[in-house]
């Protein structure tokens, strides 16, 4: 079986964290895991393009702006088939663009502050989550205009600040597409752990419809 080929794209506007920094640590994570291959780019007219040759795509971006074309180039690209992976901030990107949040079904809305916090598991029988146990990080919690009933829901963290419990990870379709959302992902330090790293390594191949 050929390797999952997959996109990390950053943008360009990375304000609050070294998107590109980050992303390209991704990348290569991603390429040493068996059975995938990943690029990183920060140009949006890959977009526009098709992601013509990719199985899957991975936003790790910032704020940021699509033209009609390249919104329209990526829901088009996961429409047909291809697996599209917002992580962290993705969900506080591309602000103005409908079709790109509807697709995504998160819309930012506010994180805790940097702090410890507990991961748990809801569904333990997914592809994703499967043998995997419920974690702590310390990271930004976040908090996303979202409709539960239009995804299928794998983790959620306790906010003991607000007494609120919020989605962490969730999944669903979007035409003969596959999109998943991981609200991890603040610094270096989270992306260097074990169990967010096995995380994204199988978001991407789920995504991918692997």
């Amino acid at each position: 079986m050929d390797d999952i080929k997959a996109l990390v794209f950053v943008g360009t506007e990375g304000i609050y964290h070294d998107h590109a920094g980050q992303g390209m640590f991704i990348a290569e994570f991603l390429s040493a895991t068996k059975g995938i291959a990943a690029d990183f780019s920060r140009d949006y007219e890959v977009m526009a393009g098709g992601l013509v040759g990719y199985d899957a795509v991975l936003f790790y971006t910032d704020v940021g702006h699509f033209s009609e074309a390249q919104e329209a180039g990526l829901l088009e690209f996961v429409e047909r088939g291809g697996g599209f992976f917002g992580l962290h901030t993705a969900a506080a990107s591309f602000r103005e663009n409908q079709g790109y949040h509807a697709m995504l079904n998160a819309f930012f809305e506010g994180h805790s502050k940097y702090m410890d916090f507990k991961v748990d598991l809801v569904d333990r029988e997914d592809p994703i989550t499967r043998g995997l146990k419920d974690f702590t990080v310390t990271d930004e919690l976040y908090y996303l205009k979202h409709d539960p009933t239009k995804s299928h829901h794998l983790m959620q963290a306790y906010d003991d600040t607000k007494d609120q419990t919020h989605v962490m990870a969730f999944h669903h379709d979007y035409g003969a597409g596959r999109v998943f959302y991981f609200a991890l992902g603040h610094d270096m330090a989270v992306l260097q752990d074990v169990s967010f790293q096995e995380i994204v390594r199988r978001g991407v191949r789920w995504s991918a419809g692997n």
